[in-house]
């Protein structure tokens, strides 16, 4: 078993029967049960109320599910265990019979019983993809807690035999598959004791549950002390790393000790960076996020608050990076908790990392040819993300419409994107006729510049669009410089002002084949 099979160790691969079905992120496959990654009280609160004026695309909807599922992993980090016999802890949730036969068990060895009980639900899962059986949420839940109760009769009658060290590490891994973490967290302890000198993947892997759960319970010192036996040996994951470093700083956060608190965030800030490269969008942003929000608190705490905004600025670079307007959005609010005064000055937040965003798709072109963004170097091109059914999206629509006037001889071009829906105005449409109704849009707000409209969703996705209306500006290398979320004036104001600044910025010596 991999050290990143063992979730928050958890690299879990996603249940293509639940995907298909459903988008319902449920079943991913863990070591270790859901726990909800330490927070921050006094920042946490409010979080979800920001942009409540943009209106959600649909690919919001599945966006945030999967950031409610990933959220809840990101910190869970592996919460696995293993002792002598201890008894099936209260927080365990295999409630059923504990005692499996010794016919059960048969000569099968402690890392066979693991195996199994941890393959049950992946081949059910399995089977019921096989047989295109539509995904139900209780039959899902059915198996996993069929799951949870095998591991536990396992790691009972396990634990019945003599053990060597490594049956006594599959009991604890046995104990945390059935979510019975007291009995995780003792077993992994006696596994250190009676191996002071192990090392590699079971060593880290012990290590990482005694972390998590010596954070949950206050201990500090032993969560630090494993925690630094950890960074001394490998393998190590970055989102492992990531989660343990998360554990102990909130640990420590909670305990007012900020000084003890801040190296560790500050690690895992550097985790979470390099986690980030493995994620898929909304769970990378989270995470970054995350990080991002525990450092800057800590560093507020600390009177550093220079130190917090640094942190807060980097986050908006990133976001221009991926490029990932979500990111964008979480960085704002956090920006906006810290210091009101310079949230919207116009700053370059572009790091030396950019690089061109990806390409554009689109269907069906409106008062343009089509063109790729690679087309367009040597102009600075605004990639407005909007419907005809987002009010504040209406209200952009003027401005842009206006900078398109001013601006095009000078090198802006202003791109409308947005999605066929097969409706409009609560109306079903074919495509021709939304085709047609959007070019009649068009004409009725006297909007000039170009559409493009995608059947897919493809560009949300690359963009990690998560609210409309969302506005990127690419300079003249084709690099995306701002990110503009919603309709305020004050939005439009620094966007107006990036513009200028944009146009004003020399060409990069390539030719503006673009019209």
């Amino acid at each position: 078993m991999g050290l990143s099979k063992l979730a928050l160790i958890c690299s879990p691969g996603v249940n293509a029967w639940a995907m298909e079905n459903s988008f319902n992120w449920a079943h991913y496959r863990f070591l270790t049960a859901l726990v909800s990654c330490p927070t921050i009280p006094e920042v946490s609160a409010g979080r979800r109320n920001f942009c409540t004026e943009y209106r959600m695309k649909n690919i919001s909807l599945w966006l945030a599910g999967l950031l409610c599922c990933l959220g809840l992993i990101s910190a869970a980090a592996a919460q696995s265990g293993s002792s002598k016999a201890p008894a099936p802890s209260q927080n365990g949730e295999a409630t059923k019979e504990n005692k499996a036969p010794a016919a059960e068990l048969g000569s099968k060895s402690a890392a066979q019983l693991f195996e199994e009980a941890d393959n049950y639900a992946r081949k059910k899962f399995a089977e019921f993809e096989k047989l295109k059986m539509p995904y139900d949420e209780q039959l899902a839940e059915k198996i996993q807690r069929e799951q949870r109760d095998l591991a536990s009769r396992y790691a009972v009658a396990l634990a019945a035999r003599k053990l060597s060290a490594e049956d006594i590490y599959y009991v604890g891994v046995l104990h945390n598959l059935a979510r019975d973490f007291d009995a995780a967290f003792e077993t992994m302890r006696n596994f250190l004791k009676q191996n002071p000198k192990a090392a590699g993947e079971r060593a880290q892997n012990a290590r990482a549950i005694v972390i998590i759960q010596a954070a949950k319970k206050g201990l500090l010192s032993e969560a630090e002390s494993r925690l630094t036996e950890y960074t001394n040996d490998q393998p190590q994951v970055p989102a492992d790393r990531y989660a343990l470093e998360n554990w102990v700083a909130a640990g420590y956060f909670n305990a007012k000790d900020y000084e003890r608190a801040l190296p560790h965030a500050q690690q895992m800030w550097s985790a979470a960076k390099l986690a980030a490269k493995q994620k898929p969008p909304l769970a990378r942003d989270a995470t970054l996020n995350d990080a991002a929000i525990m450092l800057s608190e800590i560093n507020l705490k600390l009177k550093k608050k220079a130190d917090a905004l640094a942190i807060v600025h980097e986050l908006r670079g990133l976001a221009l990076m991926f490029p990932s307007g979500n990111l964008h959005k979480l960085a704002l609010l956090r920006h906006l908790q810290i210091d009101l005064d310079d949230v919207f000055d116009v700053v370059d937040y572009a790091t030396s990392q950019a690089s061109p965003p990806p390409e554009i798709t689109a269907d069906e072109w409106i008062d343009r040819q089509p063109v790729k963004l690679a087309e367009l170097r040597g102009r600075v091109v605004l990639l407005d993300f909007w419907a005809t059914w987002c009010g504040p999206c209406r209200e952009t629509l003027p401005r842009f419409q206006k900078w398109h006037e001013s601006y095009k001889d000078k090198g802006l071009v202003v791109l409308g994107l947005t999605n066929f829906e097969g409706h409009a105005g609560g109306t079903p449409l074919t495509r021709p006729q939304e085709l047609e109704y959007l070019r009649d849009f068009k004409k009725r707000n006297g909007l000039t510049y170009g559409f493009a409209i995608s059947d897919e969703e493809d560009n949300d996705r690359n963009y990690t669009v998560s609210s409309i209306p969302t506005t990127f500006l690419l300079d003249r290398r084709g690099v995306v410089r701002f990110i503009s979320i919603g309709s305020s004036e004050i939005e439009a104001a620094a966007l107006n002002k990036m513009i200028k600044k944009l146009l004003d910025e020399p060409a990069p010596g390539l030719p503006a084949t673009g019209q």
